[in-house]
């Protein structure tokens, strides 16, 4: 039977808080003792020092500011298992210890990781001091969660807004807890999504927010239209989603790009880079003497104008490479003329690496806008997109479930051996 805390009256406890305290400790017990608590809205429980989130799939009430003052300076024991209280804790151990801290997310799609870690840099963010510089850090650094959602999540059959990309954010201190400055490095890009999506998925949510959001004037002159229309967005068959408003994502996005700096320059030039993969992508090519060439030259003209390339120069681009040849000590240059499938595969592979340093562009922009060269303390948040199998598995993803993996052996050896 649930009572209520001996430190909150408000917030109930069931089953038990941490599950060392098991009188059994084997699976049958661990998933016994969770999901009662879950039922009774207690999402968080410990294993020693591991706290395990169980994701609500609602919005919980206790992640107020009430709660952030309930858990700060408190023992990890004086109240229920909370993020709040892993984090206190953390906070304080850098403070006092002097040492740098770091938090390990990871879980299978959908559990809530990218969550969980905007609740950890929240709490830092309201317990740590500082005055007008340090809000701009702390501006920053929040708001760059929803630039880099934008550009690196999207939606997978089992998450509305799953990260196809993993972080890691490094808060930066001064010796007295004060946030000075912070770093995001960013690995595993799943490029493979910006060509080609499973059924009932997505590209990109920037793609949506842009045909969705932008003004008329911006739909003009980038030449957006709706999402079907485009050959990258329209292979799923979906392009909403029931619990993300793109056209207010879109003005969120924006927002988040001024906080971090980003010019008006600057902001025309993202917004023409992803307006020009979109237009590439309804390139299609003819054979023409077993040789590829453009099914229609006009679909060129757009997509050369955005990324502010040679129409002919793009053109001799995607229908043929060059190789180079050496012998006796000589180098030459030979131009071999594509098929329709290398060609596709010519232009998907442009497409990709526009995106990808684009998302390099964005996240070194963050970084210069809040990067501190004297760094004394910090605090790192790893988050890793999760364990996921697609009916088409590309090489990131083969990568980053074989890290969950490590990731779960681990935990096993840290908590249950």
């Amino acid at each position: 039977m649930a009572k209520y805390h001996w430190q909150s009256k408000s917030m109930k406890t069931s089953g038990v808080e941490d599950m060392v305290l098991l009188s059994q400790i084997k699976e049958s017990a661990i998933v016994e003792n969770l999901k009662k608590r879950y039922m009774d809205d207690q999402i968080f429980t410990y294993i020693g020092p591991v706290l395990i989130s169980v994701n609500p799939f609602k919005a919980m009430p206790y992640f107020t500011d009430r709660e952030v003052e309930m858990y700060q300076g408190c023992a990890a024991y004086e109240n229920p298992p909370h993020i709040y209280a892993l984090t206190d804790a953390m906070f304080r151990n850098m403070v006092i210890d002097k040492e740098p801290q770091c938090v390990i997310i990871s879980g299978e799609s959908g559990a809530g990781k990218t969550v969980a870690a905007k609740f950890i840099m929240g709490y830092i963010t309201k317990v740590s001091g500082g005055g007008e510089a340090v809000q701009r850090v702390k501006d920053v650094i929040l708001e760059s969660n929803p630039l880099l959602e934008a550009f690196g999540n999207a939606k997978t059959v089992r998450n509305n807004n799953s990260s196809r990309f993993g972080k890691y954010v490094e808060m930066q201190f001064s010796e007295g807890g004060t946030p000075d400055g912070g770093k995001i490095s960013q690995f595993l890009l799943e490029k493979s999504r910006i060509v080609t999506q499973n059924a009932n998925e997505r590209n990109f949510h920037i793609f949506y927010q842009l045909c969705a959001g932008a003004s008329s004037q911006e739909k003009e002159a980038l030449g957006v239209t709706e999402p079907d229309y485009y050959y990258y967005l329209n292979q799923s068959g979906t392009y909403t989603v029931d619990d993300i408003n793109d056209t207010e994502e879109y003005k969120a996005t924006r927002h988040a790009m001024n906080v971090v700096g980003l010019t008006a320059d600057e902001q025309s030039s993202v917004l023409s880079m992803i307006a020009g993969i979109l237009h590439l992508g309804n390139i299609t090519f003819a054979e023409q003497g077993n040789y590829a060439k453009p099914a229609d030259s006009e679909f060129l003209a757009f997509p050369s104008y955005l990324l502010g390339l040679d129409q002919g120069a793009l053109e001799t681009k995607l229908i043929s490479r060059v190789m180079e040849t050496k012998w006796a000590g000589k180098s030459e240059s030979v131009q071999v003329t594509l098929n329709v499938e290398q060609a596709t595969q010519a232009r998907d592979a442009l497409s990709k690496a526009l995106y990808s340093r684009l998302f390099d562009f964005l996240v070194a922009s963050v970084n210069q806008a809040m990067e501190n060269a004297r760094v004394k303390l910090t605090i790192g948040v790893l988050d890793i997109y999760g364990f996921e199998i697609f009916k088409r598995n590309g090489f990131e993803q083969f990568c980053i479930n074989f890290v969950n993996e490590k990731l779960q052996q681990i935990f096993i050896e840290l908590t249950l051996k």
